[in-house]
């Protein structure tokens, strides 16, 4: 197995991207999001839930780093910030058998 070494500055950020998709709803707006940018509208239709509930898990999505929102008029868009997260959606999903 390859050694994994992170420095001091790196290990916080990394757990805070890890528990930030360690919720299921937020994990499937991470999938969704994979496919492209969406706006918090059909964001919401996606994943079944309230839009305070989807403002609540994407607002710790940008705090952590993953995704990034911006708005046009009055609709918000939103899309992973880099590579890197669908890095570590891939990971994730290959731990499992």
């Amino acid at each position: 197995m390859k050694e994994v070494v992170l420095s001091d500055r790196e290990i916080p950020r990394v757990a805070s991207a890890i528990k930030a998709i360690a919720h299921p709803l937020r994990y499937k707006i991470i999938c969704l999001l994979s496919k492209g940018e969406m706006s918090m509208q059909n964001l919401v239709k996606a994943i079944n839930t309230s839009h305070s509930n989807a403002s609540q898990h994407l607002a710790m999505l940008q705090d952590s780093g993953l995704v990034l929102a911006r708005k046009v008029a009055s609709r918000v868009y939103y899309r992973i910030r880099d590579q890197r997260t669908l890095n570590l959606l891939a990971v994730s999903r290959s731990v499992l058998p």
